[in-house]
């Protein structure tokens, strides 16, 4: 977790682990915000509220799959991700809003239809074999994560992703403005972790 400045702190976790569900949990506890935000679309939001108090078993893609099942090296793994049931929980136990920062469907569609050529879906398929069987030897889960994304993230896909993170960025800086003396968590998933942590220290510094 970073701390940008006495209102605003930064958690990034690795979607899918354990481990950092449980430690995003300490960190709520240990900060108490007063305004939580996480990487996922309101929908996904609403979503997971619904699963905490209605659970059900889950279809995976493949994609899903072969990403867990190297990532259960690394510590146990659950879907879905403990980083976004522990956020949920948090901010249903405390009644305190959870923004979902990332585009809402709707937008998600529009971005999607506009950067993922056919010949990006081909070559993604196609990637998923090569990549099912890969072998993974990175020493840390997020040394995995970093090289999992760098094989996934490709063409479209990686203009799309960046998108995202520029609509995120975005969004954050509405609810900081908006939310000016008011203590503030950001659960960011790992994959946006790093580059919002950048972009808000440098933010914070001019």
């Amino acid at each position: 977790m970073e701390k940008i400045n006495d209102y605003f702190y930064i958690f990034g976790g690795i979607k899918g682990l354990i481990r950092d569900g449980d430690e995003l949990k300490r960190q709520l506890y240990f900060v108490k915000p007063e305004i939580m935000m996480i990487t996922i679309s309101p929908e996904e939001v609403k979503g997971i509220k619904y699963f905490i108090e209605n659970p059900f078993e889950m279809t995976l893609s493949d994609y899903e799959i072969i990403y867990g099942v190297n990532l259960s090296k690394y510590g146990e793994v659950m879907t879905p991700s403990p980083v976004y049931i522990e956020a949920a929980r948090y901010s249903i136990d405390n009644n305190i809003e959870l923004i979902g920062l990332d585009m809402n469907e709707d937008e998600y569609q529009r971005a999607y239809s506009r950067d993922v050529k056919t010949l990006d879906l081909i070559r993604h398929s196609i990637r998923k074999k090569r990549i099912s069987r890969t072998a993974f030897n990175n020493k840390t889960p997020e040394e995995y994560v970093d090289e999992w994304n760098k094989m996934v993230d490709i063409n479209g896909f990686k203009k799309l992703n960046e998108e995202r993170l520029v609509y995120i960025e975005k969004r954050i800086n509405e609810i900081l403005n908006e939310k000016n003396n008011e203590l503030k968590m950001c659960i960011s998933d790992y994959d946006f972790y790093k580059d919002l942590v950048k972009y808000f220290k440098n933010r914070n510094q001019n």
